[in-house]
């Protein structure tokens, strides 16, 4: 399944939840295109559908069976965000706010992940 595609890329779990939690779903057409476009170009970038992103910053307990995220996983998950920033040619206010699309997305998918804060300089 191509996660270029915005129509495919709506039918992923992670990517239902991220709208629904955050309010996407009640955006303007244009702002939901743009949101999904984003995440969509991470996606490709990793080799990595919404679902396998979200799933692989969770490890589980031998002894209980219970998922916790990794603190390694959320790490290579930033450093894959700056990348994907910096090869998309973004800098200042864009950069910060196409990553906090991308990190948004894993927030509301249970992961909890920080970024750079705009600082307007």
């Amino acid at each position: 399944m191509s996660v270029r595609d915005g129509a495919d890329i709506r039918s992923f779990a992670t990517v239902q939840r991220w709208f629904a939690s955050a309010g996407h779903d009640e955006d303007p057409p244009e702002m939901q295109e743009r949101l999904l476009s984003v995440l969509a170009d991470f996606c490709e970038q990793t080799g990595k559908s919404p679902d396998e992103l979200v799933g692989g910053c969770f490890l589980r307990r031998k002894a209980t069976g219970d998922l916790f995220i990794s603190a390694k996983a959320r790490q290579r998950m930033n450093e894959a965000i700056a990348e994907f920033v910096a090869k998309m040619g973004w800098s200042g206010r864009d950069a910060v706010a196409n990553a906090n699309v991308v990190r948004g997305f894993l927030i509301h998918n249970g992961v909890l992940i920080q970024g750079g804060a705009w600082t307007g300089c």
